[in-house]
């Protein structure tokens, strides 16, 4: 039987108070911690089920030598001033993420090609530790106030329930409010700061000496006086959202948004204004506009994703689009086809009020812009559409549930008859075929055209269209229209491909975007 004899600390309300908050509040910064470091990989290694299987994985590493070695040390030493150690390592581990984790994840980067294990080796650097170091605060708790066997369960299930309530409020605070509401260098401050006040309160409970009260008065200041450094990175956050007027008249970062979805990053560049996803080794750009002649679909891809115009037969009145970026094929269209109205579907707010602000998109009679997913955008909506338009990315990846069966049987039902829908796919990976194949299954004809170093694939109704009749049909809806950019021309880019023949049928049950995303096609094939 375990005795007050054995232990450093008598067992009192106010112990047994701090054991609970610290059960409670270990649980709290481990899974917010576990949300807020995947944020900070997104941007280096995306969003995808490797970063995040790495992740978690490391995490439970961590938490399971946390429980067994901590386990051991509560029961040689059950000491108070041992657990105030544990909750100070933690927030220092903690800090280390937003000080020297882009570092330590860039060195990593420059050595391994293949991000998935770069994001394994990362998680291991950085989250391994904290992970270990909250997660023994766990039999500490247990060993401080267990005493009797007879309650033994009780109190390891209050515990238990605690640290599990904790997880679930650190998941969803961090989730929910901390990370849409706050720069993520200030979460990772005010994390630390949970741990170095619960250090505090358990080096006070540890301390028996005369000297301790002053010694506890000093170490709440400076735990206090570290929250108050932490605002500034927020404050400076908040100082940033809003640019000085004349600041896209310089070159450089203009700004950096940190949104429930991605880190986006405007930037100019003389006359060009881009919108980018992601940072460094993972940044991509998503759209370009020339700020002196703004009517220019800089990038090549968005040019030839018009070229979708040409395979319709009969008179475009609605388009959709999934996926706003800077806006600038949605814009270039309304510019170019009197009456139409457009639908556009942009999941990410943020990328919605940067559009507006240094592209000038905004909602119109003839433009509707729409916060919401792309395929619950389609499935919902009433209207139809003669052209569809996808080009929705998070960084590399199209996210999985846009690339399957049953969404192209979605994005079919909403076509008018001899409606369109064109896909900007990058044609490198055996996430083409996959794609290639899947829309095959779902549409009579699916066409490609190279447009750059991508392939906009084309999806229709009825028999491919010969060359010649496709001609005849661009070279009219040219004359009628007088684009800017040439159906005539962008259609000679028309490219008969077809997918490996094993290639993966994507669905909604098996849709391994992220691993064909990183194997390479072994050739391209002509029919």
């Amino acid at each position: 039987m375990t005795t007050s004899a054995h232990r450093s600390l008598p067992i009192t309300r106010r112990l047994t108070i701090a054991v609970y908050s610290a059960a409670f509040l270990s649980g709290f910064v481990t899974m917010a911690l576990e949300m807020l470091i995947g944020r900070t990989f997104i941007p280096f290694f995306g969003g995808t089920i490797y970063t995040w299987g790495a992740l978690i994985s490391i995490f439970l590493t961590g938490m399971t030598l946390g429980y067994v070695l901590g386990g051991k040390a509560a029961d040689r030493n059950p000491s108070g001033r041992i657990v105030a150690g544990l909750f100070v390592a933690s927030a220092i581990l903690v800090m280390i993420v937003p000080v020297y984790g882009e570092r330590f994840i860039n060195r990593i980067l420059d050595s391994i090609d293949d991000v998935r294990y770069a994001a394994l080796l990362a998680a291991l650097t950085l989250a391994c530790l904290p992970a270990a170091s909250l997660a023994a605060v766990s039999p500490y708790c247990v060993r401080l106030i267990l005493d009797r066997k007879d309650h033994s369960g009780t109190i390891s299930g209050r515990l238990s329930g605690l640290t599990t309530a904790g997880s679930i409020i650190g998941t969803l605070g961090t989730s929910f409010f901390f990370i849409p509401s706050l720069g993520v260098k200030s979460i990772y401050g005010i994390l630390a700061g949970i741990s170095i006040v619960m250090g505090v309160v358990f080096w006070k409970l540890g301390t028996n000496h005369p000297q301790a009260s002053r010694a506890q008065r000093s170490s709440a200041l400076l735990a206090v006086l570290f929250l108050l450094a932490l605002a500034g990175p927020f404050g400076a956050r908040q100082a940033a959202a809003q640019p000085q007027p004349n600041l896209i008249q310089r070159d450089g970062l203009l700004e950096k948004v940190e949104s429930e979805y991605n880190t986006i990053f405007v930037q100019k560049e003389g006359p060009f204004i881009s919108l980018n996803f992601g940072y460094r080794a993972n940044r991509y750009t998503e759209s370009v506009m020339d700020l002196s002649r703004p009517g220019e679909l800089v990038v090549t891809y968005t040019r030839y994703m018009t070229s979708a115009l040409a395979f319709h037969q009969g008179k475009v009145e609605r388009i959709a689009l999934v996926g706003l970026g800077g806006g600038r094929t949605i814009s270039y269209l309304i510019g170019s086809l009197p009456g139409v109205i457009a639908d556009v579907a942009e999941l990410d707010p943020a990328v919605i009020a940067l559009a507006s602000k240094y592209f000038g998109v905004n909602s119109t009679e003839r433009l509707r812009i729409h916060n919401q997913d792309g395929r619950v955008f389609l499935a919902r909506t009433k209207e139809k559409f003669d052209l569809v338009l996808l080009d929705a990315y998070r960084g590399p990846f199209v996210p999985f549930h846009l690339t399957t069966q049953e969404f192209y049987r979605v994005v079919k039902s909403r076509l008018r008859e001899g409606g369109v829908v064109a896909q900007n796919v990058e044609p490198t990976t055996l996430f083409f075929d996959s794609t290639l194949a899947t829309m095959k299954t779902v549409f009579d004809s699916v066409d490609a055209v190279e447009a750059g170093g991508n392939i906009v694939l084309i999806g229709y109704s009825g028999t491919r269209l010969p060359q010649i009749e496709l001609a005849r049909l661009a070279s009219a809806t040219q004359a009628k229209l007088r684009l800017k950019y040439d159906l005539n021309e962008l259609v000679k880019a028309r490219k008969d491909v077809r997918s490996e023949p094993n290639a993966k049928i994507l669905t909604d049950d098996f849709s391994p975007v992220e691993m064909l995303k990183t194997v390479k096609r072994h050739n391209e094939k002509k029919q």
